[in-house]
């Protein structure tokens, strides 16, 4: 046993004994400074917290040593006899020690663990993340705790917690409200035999109910060809959408071959064809990277010129910058024959000066057209 950790008992045995000195046991974590010299200035000032977790096959864990300012150490390990992952001992052991630094009256401190989702759970606190090697003492009382090994532990003592620092939480399950879905209707048909008041209603429910079996409280679809087809409500039917469309094994297919694997799977609901048209519409991938058609969304109107001048097609073009004249637009022509061009600059735009660059351009020099 290191002389140093029986000094540091002793001190800790002093410090519970004669705390009437303390008046306040809170635990104040403040920001050190950052570098190691200006640290240096302020020996008396800062105790050193080091924890570490270990899991085997014998259980888990954890070794805790509080370094006093003037040197002197605190050793203790913790056997856990319910189980525990490794992040669960580690986080264990930075509560154990901070409650540790509590009772000794601490009040500036400096946490030091191996684990980074420890450490990175804090933002305010000088929690630090260091490597095994430097953390090889509470490293060593973790592994030691964890086994049980009380004659290596030879005077450092071995503590045994039943239960967790912090118990879990029981979630109380509560029962959603009942929602009218279209699967309604039949179930109260088949189970009381409840039809609506309309006539037309109740007769067409007794039809469709023919094709419908409830097993386990399940409504199921009798297929022609196939087995027994689940019928799922609205939230139920956009989750499988979702698993099939975009899942692990999804392939961002279309909509009828969407509904087609629905089925396959034996699910089924009487808006299916069209959720699935509008699910596939609604995704951002299968919009970013499908492959478009082509193909006009009408069909082409075929225009015939036997001859040329005889069919022309006129349109106007501007605002164009001002040019002499104070013009801006301009009247084109085009013949669809031969491509044939005749344009005429326009101040404006009047229906007497489209007549008179028909008249002129078109009708004078090349007849009258078809």
């Amino acid at each position: 046993m290191p002389r140093t950790a029986i000094k540091g008992q002793a001190l800790a045995d002093f410090l519970l004994e004669f705390d009437s000195a303390v008046d306040d046991k809170a635990l104040v974590v403040l920001q050190p400074p950052r570098n190691e010299e200006s640290l240096e200035e302020f020996p008396h000032s800062w105790w050193i917290l080091l924890v570490d977790g270990a899991v085997n096959n014998g259980g888990a864990g954890a070794g805790i040593v509080l370094m006093s300012p003037e040197g002197h150490h605190m050793m203790n390990a913790i056997y856990f006899k319910f189980y525990a992952t490794n992040n669960d001992a580690e986080y264990e052991a930075l509560i154990i020690g901070l409650k540790i630094a509590l009772e000794m009256g601490v009040r500036n401190l400096i946490a030091r663990s191996g684990s980074e989702l420890v450490v990175n759970q804090f933002r305010e606190v000088r929690l630090e993340c260091v490597p095994r090697e430097k953390n090889s003492n509470a490293d060593a009382l973790a592994k030691m705790g964890s086994q049980q090994e009380a004659v290596l532990l030879g005077s450092i003592p071995l503590e045994i917690q039943e239960i967790p620092s912090i118990p879990e939480i029981e979630a109380m399950q509560v029962d959603e409200a009942h929602k009218e879905t279209w699967m309604t209707p039949l179930l109260a048909y088949i189970h009381k035999g409840t039809l609506p008041e309309d006539k037309f209603k109740a007769r067409r429910l007794r039809y469709q109910a023919a094709r419908y079996v409830v097993y386990d409280e399940v409504l199921y679809k009798r297929g022609f060809n196939q087995p027994l087809l689940r019928y799922v409500d609205e939230e139920e039917g956009n989750y499988i959408l979702r698993e099939v469309h975009e899942g692990i094994f999804g392939n961002h297919s279309g909509g009828n071959s969407l509904a087609m694997k629905v089925l396959h799977q034996g699910y089924y609901w009487p808006t299916m064809k069209e959720d699935t048209e509008n699910f596939v519409r609604a995704c951002d991938r299968c919009q970013r990277f499908a492959n478009y058609s082509s193909m006009p969304v009408t069909l082409l109107t075929s225009m015939v010129s036997p001859w040329p001048f005889v069919m022309w097609g006129i349109d106007l073009i501007g605002e164009l910058p001002k040019a002499k004249g104070d013009v801006k637009y301009a009247v084109v022509a085009v013949d669809y024959f031969i491509k044939c061009v005749e344009a005429m600059p326009l101040a404006t735009i009047t229906a007497k000066k489209i007549r008179d660059f028909v008249f002129n351009s078109i009708v004078c020099r090349f007849g009258i057209p078809y």
